[in-house]
């Protein structure tokens, strides 16, 4: 893969992660939050991207059973259509098959596009709205992708791992 190097969240990440958060959401986490997840979560999984050396963006998931819940992600608005949102979804992914996760959901805001796509395209399904449910009133759309322990979606994480060296080649 390109010049995208994945690595599970550090505590010295935070404040670009931060700065991240800032340009991203309206409404931010409480000031502990990602020390909290990446120090004393026990099912929390928090990873980045970086390029050259700066973090990217960032992602979390929580994996409850056999479940994972992605929890926040996002990417630097300096560097959106790079891949970085695919080459985190697509390790997040990879990692929760490989820990026997069988399902992921998420809520993601109803306007976001680009979000929306990504996901689609890792194959969740909109299966539900939760009505005015980020602070600033907006709706999240609940999305949801199953059967991740079986051979299909493996085979399918295989070629968007294809997908990915090709892109980064080009």
């Amino acid at each position: 893969m390109s010049n995208i190097v994945i690595s599970r969240m550090k505590e010295a990440d935070i404040p670009r992660i931060r700065e991240i958060e800032k340009k991203s959401f309206p409404e931010l986490w409480p000031d502990d939050s990602f020390e909290r997840e990446i120090t004393e979560n026990k099912v929390a999984l928090y990873i980045t991207a970086a390029i050259d050396g700066i973090i990217a963006g960032y992602m979390g998931t929580w994996m409850i059973m056999d479940e994972s819940h992605i929890t926040t992600f996002a990417v630097d608005p300096n560097f959106r259509g790079r891949k970085v949102g695919f080459h985190l979804l697509w390790s997040l992914m990879s990692h929760s098959v490989d820990a026997g996760i069988r399902w992921a959901t998420l809520e993601v805001n109803e306007e976001n596009e680009p979000a929306l796509h990504l996901y689609e395209k890792f194959r969740f399904k909109r299966i539900g709205k939760r009505k005015e449910y980020y602070a600033d009133g907006k709706n999240a759309v609940v999305m949801w992708v199953g059967n991740l322990q079986k051979k299909e979606y493996r085979d399918f994480l295989d070629s968007m791992r294809i997908e990915l060296d090709n892109a980064d080649s080009a």
